[in-house]
Order: C-alpha cells, then structure tokens, then sequence
C-alpha cells in the first residue's frame, strides 16, 4: 500500500527530520501514523470498557484479583 502526501506535507516532514534519528520522509511518516492509530486504539478500548455494566466492571475486577467471589 502507498500512501500519498502533499508537497507542502512533505517538506514539511523534511525539515522536521533533520532534527531526529528519522532517515527519510517515509520513516518520520510511517512512526507518526503508527503512533496515531496507537493512541486511536487504546481511546477505542478505553471507551469500550466505559461502557461495561456495572456487572460486568464488578467480574472484571474480580477477575483481576480485587474483589473476593
């Protein structure tokens, strides 16, 4: 998959990269986009387990070892 970006973006990336360990646009790229779609998961997990009865947090943490059976 290919994944493109405009002129102004790139440039930008490449300014930035001159500042860290990244060797090209695509690594500075690649680790941003890892990094967002991270964080995005971890939002998304979060918010699923918002949602839990209050049955299911109570076996979660008796699961967990916090509350006794």
């Amino acid at each position: 998959m290919d994944i493109t970006v405009s002129d102004d973006v790139a440039e930008r990336i490449e300014d930035r990269i001159q500042y860290t360990d990244f060797e090209s646009v695509d690594d500075y790229a690649e680790f941003v986009l890892s990094e967002v779609v991270t964080r995005a998961e971890r939002e998304g997990d979060e918010s699923r387990e918002s949602t839990m009865s209050g049955e299911e947090v109570q076996n979660r943490l008796q699961s967990l070892g916090y509350l006794e059976e």
